[in-house]
């Protein structure tokens, strides 16, 4: 939670605004008993001295209150969403930086509920914090005045405060776990969804819908029981916090109200103590729900920091230096490497290609020609051996310049759900119409590309599902090329 104070606070205007607001909220909030109390008791005094002065501030006080208002609402949103923005991005980023083997990691569906449900459920806690920083300052605030008007009716007040204490301690030791289990039984449920939309060609080409719907029954029954625990809980302890305050408040106006009919406190300190008894109320509702609130916030803080803080294990060594511009050769020596290290896909194998040399690697299904695609670019590096490009240990070069070298073409052929225009120059941003287009004459995707109804403008489907396996196997070649 300290992190992400920090990306609150990191020179952002709008907290500095936002916490202005509340200040004059709290401050304004404080003043009002105040001024009541002496406009009631120059009611009731001899003489009657005139009222009018406190009527205006009590006016400059509501005025006050409305800007304080709008200050905290707006800004406190804004940036509840900064915050927002910028962890998602993080995430995205950290995601993106991902090496092979921390990818093989992932679960799709655990990283789309993180980067979705925990980042709202964050940015939710945000948007509440200057309120509850307000309502921190006008405890605190009315505090003292209680005390200043009387010390006894505060003591009663304040005998509450063990019982909320620890009824607070017992719900963080209870709503912390249940929040982190039902959070990850929502990703499990937008892992099966995920699955069953991007492979509907395959459940409806084999009639398993049925089964589908089974896998995400079972899943949704341990969301929903994740759920049920969590609002068990909290309606457990959330009732109790809410009634507590009230016992304190019947005491304080019994005692208070004995005290004024004896006159031992004076008829406005009297009115001015149950109001700022009142007030106290709601800031002290809303600090113990946040102690709910908070456990589920905690548990997404946990899950996106996780995520940002993730490194990969393939980095750029001190000193690394860029690929030499031309056409490297490329020559593995007694390379042996394995996704897991007790199950080793390659190992001895050395070989040689020259530069302008073309070589075709034949073998089974997991004999690793797809393996040795994957080291070059380093998405993994090897366990043992050496693999050079233009001379250089892989490990020795800086990883973009050795992937801009590199055109990959994979046996599942990828596109994004954008133009062809776009997919066949995502690896050149900066290329123009003309370079693209011979791409695809030199893939062979012109013809068919251009017979398309907005010809290369075409938006293809969610990865490329309206274009033919070949098809989509030539855009990607292109984008290679």
């Amino acid at each position: 939670m300290r992190r992400l104070t920090g990306a609150c606070c990191s020179g952002r205007k709008p907290s500095s605004v936002a916490l202005g607001g509340t200040l004059v909220v709290s401050l304004v909030g404080i003043t009002i008993p105040l001024i009541q109390r002496a406009i009631v008791d120059n009611l009731t005094a001899p003489g009657r001295p005139a009222i009018w002065p406190l009527a205006v501030a009590l006016l400059g006080a509501a005025a006050a209150n409305f800007g304080g208002l709008y200050l905290r609402r707006y800004r406190g949103g804004q940036l509840s969403l900064d915050v927002q923005h910028d962890l998602r991005t993080q995430l995205f980023s950290a995601l993106s930086r991902l090496d092979g083997t921390r990818q093989d990691q992932l679960h799709t569906g655990q990283i789309v509920s993180r980067s979705i449900s925990d980042i709202t459920m964050i940015q939710g806690l945000l948007s509440m914090v200057p309120m509850l920083m307000g309502n921190l300052v006008l405890f605190a605030g009315s505090l003292v005045a209680m005390a200043f008007l009387s010390p006894l009716l505060t003591l009663i007040a304040l005998a509450v405060g063990p019982a909320l204490w620890f009824i607070s301690l017992a719900s963080r030791r209870s709503l912390f776990p249940a929040s982190w289990d039902a959070q990850q039984q929502a990703a499990a449920v937008a892992g099966v969804v995920d699955e069953s939309v991007t492979g509907v060609r395959v459940v409806k080409g084999f009639g398993q819908e049925e089964q589908e719907v089974e896998r995400l029954e079972q899943a949704s029954t341990g969301l929903y029981a994740s759920r049920v625990r969590a609002v068990r809980l909290l309606a457990r302890f959330n009732p109790a916090l809410q009634a507590i305050p009230a016992l304190g408040q019947v005491g304080v106006l019994a005692l208070g109200g004995w005290l004024a009919l004896r006159g031992s406190i004076s008829l406005g300190t009297f009115l001015a103590f149950s109001s700022y008894l009142m007030a106290m109320v709601g800031p002290v509702r809303s600090l113990a729900s946040l102690v709910t609130v908070g456990q589920e916030a905690r548990a997404s803080v946990i899950r996106v920091f996780e995520v940002i803080d993730a490194r990969p294990v393939v980095t750029d060594k001190p000193g690394a230096i860029p690929l030499p511009p031309g056409v490297p050769d490329v020559e593995l020596a007694d390379v042996s490497f394995g996704y897991l290290p007790s199950q080793p896909v390659l190992q001895g194998l050395s070989l040689r290609v020259k530069p302008g040399e073309t070589l075709a690697l034949v073998g089974t299904a997991g004999s690793g020609k797809s393996t040795i695609s994957l080291l070059l670019p380093r998405f993994y590096d090897v366990n043992s051996g050496s693999l050079r490009v233009g001379g250089h240990d892989v490990s020795d070069l800086t990883q973009d310049s050795l992937r801009a070298a590199i055109g990959l073409v994979m046996d599942d052929s990828f596109l994004f759900s954008d133009t062809i225009t776009a997919n066949i120059g995502f690896g050149r941003p900066d290329a123009t119409q003309e370079q693209i287009i011979a791409a695809a004459r030199a893939a062979e995707a012109d013809d068919f590309v251009t017979g398309l109804p907005q010809g290369y403008d075409t938006v293809v489907g969610e990865q490329g599902l309206t274009l033919s396996g070949g098809q989509r196997q030539r855009v990607a070649l292109a984008r290679a090329l």
